[in-house]
Order: C-alpha cells, then structure tokens, then sequence
C-alpha cells in the first residue's frame, strides 16, 4: 500500500511539476513566502533540483532491486515504480530550464 501511495505522489509530480514551474515563470509566488521575486525563483530552482536528484536516485535504486529480485513475484511493480521515478526526476531537472524562458507576452 505504501508503494503504491508513492506511485501516485510520483505520477502528481509529473504532472504537476511543469504546471507550476510555468505558473512561477509568468510571477506567480506562495502568499506565505517572505521575500522578492528573484528569492523565490532561486529556492523554487533548488527545490526542482532537490526532486529531480531525488526521482533520480529513487528510480535508479528500484530498478538495481528489481534486477536483484528477478525471481520474486513483485519484479514488474519495482521496474514500473522505477521508470515513473526516473520520469519525475527527469521531469523535474527539465522544468528548471522552463524558469530559463522568458515570459510570454
């Protein structure tokens, strides 16, 4: 039950993830941050960083279980988990370039 809580958390971040970078972008800030624009988009571009390598890590790390336990009945849940974090990862790493683009008219 719990791998499959993170499978949703992880297919939200694929899809939420460039949603809100672009919404970032164009000068949208949490209410309940303190500070400029410029901050934000500097601990937002970290945080992105921090998931991506997080995603990353995450897939790779059920994909090395998955080849590991190639017997085991759970074998195709850990190669999916692993491709749907290494996506959210990728994701993630490839919305900081969307904070990069200008503003669109």
């Amino acid at each position: 039950m719990l791998e499959l809580i993170a499978l949703v958390a992880a297919l939200v971040i694929c899809v939420w993830t460039p949603i809100e970078t672009r919404k970032v972008r164009d000068g949208w800030m949490r209410k309940n941050f303190k500070g400029t624009r410029e901050e934000f988009v500097t601990k937002y571009r970290r945080q992105l960083t921090v998931i991506g390598w997080v995603g990353l890590v995450l897939g790779a790390l059920n994909l090395v279980i998955a080849l590991i336990a190639a017997s085991e009945p759970g074998v195709i849940v850990k190669l999916i988990a692993g491709i749907i974090w290494l996506a959210a990862g990728g994701i993630s790493l490839w919305s900081r370039r969307i904070l990069d683009q200008p503003r669109p008219a």
